[in-house]
């Protein structure tokens, strides 16, 4: 170490600072490291803490007849017409999912005509093993070209992101909260193992038409692989003030579904886009609960988009890191 730092002090005062430059970067990626929650063994169903602090209450389904009225031109298969009480299970299940996806287009369709919005996002996910704390942060998204602003409400509190597609090299710009923010701000992928640390879903996919984009994939997939054992439009129930389409979906097995058993979803009836959405995994051997219970001891998922703010008038400043509103610089 002696030996080390003689050889520092022959350094010119241009190698001395961007020695010092590296020095601090490197710590701050190990900072960022060492406040990542820990990754244990074992499977995604592993559960070290059971936060389950968003749950809704679901009311009750509608009557079939009630819930084709209710839907907007859907897509619906020839074989089933409303009113006909005497379909099969089978059909009446892929009914309504074709029900709520045919929403979900409409919504997609709504947001490719939406330039930007805001709202503030909070999420819950099993990561690792792992079922983090709640995170609510505010959201700045402009669709063309795509660009994020993140800024972190609770949790590591005041922490950014800032992510433009086609922009610094497709990397995302990280600044610490709390007392990370006398560090400097990184530049790191999207998809690298930090950025990944405590996310289910890399910042490319961040927002509403993210979001509708996962299910659209996912439920795709449901009606080719015929893996639905159940599908079902509950009663229209408020969420943020605002009246919302609720469905309840339940995969057959773990086999033709290995990461989801469960899903229930809040599609917005004036704008058709998912504004609450929860997704459960597969319980273990040794869980023995049932109901509520079940889907606490199962949650992998549970996105809110709430106090969202369309046409905003998001412009090129609101997605540089040199805005003087944010701390990056």
């Amino acid at each position: 170490m002696l030996r080390w730092l003689r050889r520092r002090m022959d350094w010119t005062p241009e190698q001395r600072a961007n020695g010092l430059a590296g020095f601090i970067s490197f710590a701050a990626l190990g900072l960022l490291y060492l406040e990542a929650p820990p990754i244990p063994a074992g499977s995604e169903t592993t559960r070290l803490m059971s936060l389950k602090s968003r749950a809704i209450h679901l009311q009750s389904a509608k009557p079939a007849t009630q819930v084709m009225a209710s839907v907007s031109e859907p897509v619906l298969p020839t074989s089933v017409t409303p009113g006909d009480i005497e379909a099969k299970p089978a059909d009446l299940i892929y009914d309504t999912l074709n029900r709520k996806v045919a929403l979900l287009e409409q919504g997609r369709t709504f947001l490719n005509e939406v330039p930007d919005y805001t709202a503030v996002f909070s999420k819950q996910e099993l990561v690792g093993g792992e079922l983090l704390d709640v995170q609510d942060i505010y959201l700045k998204c402009r669709h063309q070209p795509f660009s994020v602003y993140l800024r972190w409400l609770s949790g590591d509190e005041g922490r950014e992101v800032l992510y433009t597609a086609g922009a610094n090299n497709g990397e995302m710009i990280v600044h610490g909260g709390g007392w990370k923010a006398r560090l400097p701000a990184l530049s790191i992928s999207p998809s690298s193992p930090l950025a990944m640390q405590e996310c289910r879903y890399p910042v490319t996919k961040a927002g509403i038409l993210g979001t509708v984009d996962i299910m659209l994939d996912c439920h795709r997939e449901d009606l080719q692989s015929r893996r639905v054992a159940k599908c079902e439009q509950l009663e229209d129930q408020e969420f943020d003030s605002r009246m919302c389409s609720v469905f309840v979906l339940e995969y057959a097995d773990a086999k033709t579904s290995p990461t989801y058993r469960k899903s229930i979803t809040f599609i917005d009836k004036e704008w058709n886009v998912p504004l609450y959405t929860e997704n459960f995994g597969w319980p273990t051997a040794h869980e023995t609960a049932t109901g509520d219970e079940l889907d606490e001891a199962t949650l992998i998922e549970l996105y809110t988009f709430t106090e969202v703010e369309f046409r905003q008038q998001l412009v090129n400043a609101d997605f540089e890191k040199t805005n003087e509103e944010y701390r990056f610089h």
